[in-house]
């Protein structure tokens, strides 16, 4: 691996630094403030790669840039034009992650939609080749008396106007085509923004399913394979209810295909592989669960959560704590159980519902003016659920205060879709390995043993991921007159081997920042200003 060498650095407190670090990684200059970090990095390194940029030019275009000094160093070798870039939160935007800015997180996509292993993300099942004749059969064992498309996706989630497209498709005689799910006639004036995203997929037949059209089905299904690269649709006459089917990836319990294994599948800034749900970031805006806890140590009954009326009734609806007591009995809790005492399973049902299970609930209601009374025989929707079906902007007042960001519980914060999160390498999904840390993350990386044909994939990816984990530097021991030397420079682990590195003690646990056990009152006084006479005071 090349690498940057500096010798006899001498810049401010810098004593005679000589360094060794690799090109092509994430190198952390650490140490207290004042040990020389910023004359290494920025006034030394930084600066000779900015002079070397500055020489290499015309001298006429030099005469518009002014000098640079070369800084007090006897040697830099290796070294690159450089960018500095100011001390500062580098976005702040809800997509960047530490992954997506080192561009270890592209590597780890290219990986996954390479070598990774697709399975179903309804049953889990290995995801299989399905052929024409079995996609047909499907069709008419499932579809029978359905009145249906079948579409050819010719583009997926791609940006362009696709004018000259459009118009051979016509030519071509194709009547209609589903555009960004609308299905519309290729006849008509078609205008695509140049800047969107869009799916076009051709409409290769309509019919109505049944036995007798199986030819007929079979010819469109081929069609729609060979134009859609493998890919067909089924789809009901309104263009609504999709069934994806693939010939090199569906599910063999016939839950439908995945999209294709390609890099974007695993970017939740794409919307192929963002979650539909949060798209792509992780959090919904909603009722939160710990907001909705009045007191842990209270049964339900009693009033654990805000949600029910003095009267026992759930706020803004028909059922009661009797009727979720119907729930808990069939699913063996008890809504006389504090609330802390009840497993997950048991909190997930009170919150988010009983899924397909119905429950036959007697309700009553009883004013000054009228009564009425009746039955419902529904699946008990959760008080999440509940919450957000009866949520209204005449309510947000009573409402709001229990609700905020949380994870998004379709992807559990893991920001992608279900079919990117079923894809699994060496046995782990590509979620896991975006919430470990960089210490972890080496570890994996390196544990990783690949043969064959795998070997020539990944081996090259591997290594690209590997070099942008990160390199320590550490700079000290201590401040000005007593800094400016290189304690330890290498690999976390090897900082953290060297007793005399101040970084070291905290790696190994000896030294830390602790939670203070006090915190300042909220009354701290106020600030005075007199007589201010900037400017135009």
């Amino acid at each position: 691996m090349p690498h940057v060498i500096v010798k006899g650095a001498r810049e401010h407190n810098l004593k005679g630094v000589d360094l060794s670090f690799p090109r092509d990684t994430l190198t952390t200059f650490t140490g207290v403030s004042g040990s020389g970090k910023s004359s290494l990095a920025y006034h030394t390194i930084y600066q000779e790669g900015q002079r070397r940029f500055l020489e290499s030019l015309s001298s006429y275009a030099r005469q518009f840039l002014g000098r640079m000094e070369k800084p007090k160093v006897d040697l830099v070798e290796g070294l690159s034009p450089t960018v500095s870039i100011d001390q500062k939160s580098t976005s702040h935007s809800a997509r960047s992650t530490v992954g997506t800015l080192t561009e270890t997180l592209d590597f780890l996509r290219l990986m996954w939609s390479r070598l990774g292993t697709p399975s179903c993300p309804d049953c889990g099942a290995q995801v299989a080749s399905w052929s024409p004749d079995r996609i047909v059969t499907a069709i008419l064992d499932d579809h029978t008396g359905e009145a249906a498309m079948v579409l050819a996706p010719v583009v997926r989630e791609r940006k362009g106007e696709y004018r000259k497209e459009l118009i051979e498709w016509a030519q071509k005689g194709f009547v209609r085509a589903r555009i960004d799910g609308v299905v519309r006639r290729l006849d008509e004036d078609i205008q695509l923004e140049r800047y969107v995203y869009h799916t076009i997929e051709l409409v290769i037949d309509r019919l109505t399913i049944k036995k007798g059209v199986r030819s007929r089905l079979a010819e469109a299904i081929e069609q729609a394979l060979q134009l859609g690269d493998g890919l067909c649709a089924l789809v009901d006459t309104k263009g609504q209810n999709d069934r994806l089917f693939s010939t090199q990836r569906s599910c063999p319990n016939g839950h439908g295909a995945l999209p294709e294994m390609e890099p974007r599948l695993f970017s939740f800034n794409s919307p192929i592989g963002a979650c539909s749900r949060c798209d792509g970031l992780g959090e919904t805006f909603g009722f939160s669960q710990e907001l909705l806890v009045n007191d842990a140590d209270l049964s339900i009954r009693d009033g654990a959560l805000h949600v029910f009326t003095d009267q026992g009734r759930l706020v803004y609806g028909r059922l009661t704590i009797d009727h979720l007591a119907e729930v808990a009995k069939a699913f063996k809790f008890s809504v006389d159980t504090p609330w802390k005492k009840l497993s997950k399973s048991a909190k997930k049902i009170v919150l988010q519902g009983s899924g397909k299970q119905k429950f036959e609930f007697a309700w009553q209601r009883k004013s000054a003016m009228f009564s009425s009374s009746g039955t419902d025989k529904i699946a008990f929707p959760g008080v999440l659920g509940h919450l957000e079906n009866v949520y209204r902007p005449s309510r947000a007042r009573h409402l709001d205060r229990y609700r905020a960001a949380t994870a998004c519980p379709e992807c559990e914060g893991s920001r992608l879709s279900a079919a990117s999160r079923a894809v699994s390498f060496q046995d782990r999904a590509l979620p896991e390995i975006l919430a470990l840390s960089v210490d972890d993350a080496l570890t994996w990386v390196q544990s990783i043993s690949l043969t064959g044909n795998q070997d020539k994939i990944g081996c090259d990816i591997l290594k690209e991921i590997e070099r942008r984990l990160v390199f320590l530097t550490d700079v000290g021991p201590q401040a000005g007159a007593h800094g400016g030397e290189i304690v330890a420079a290498g690999t976390p682990d090897e900082v953290r081997a060297t007793p005399e590195s101040l970084t070291g003690q905290y790696l190994r646990g000896e030294l830390s920042v602790p939670m203070p056990e006090h915190r300042r009152s909220e009354n701290r006084g106020a600030l005075r200003i007199k007589k201010a006479r900037h400017h135009n005071l």
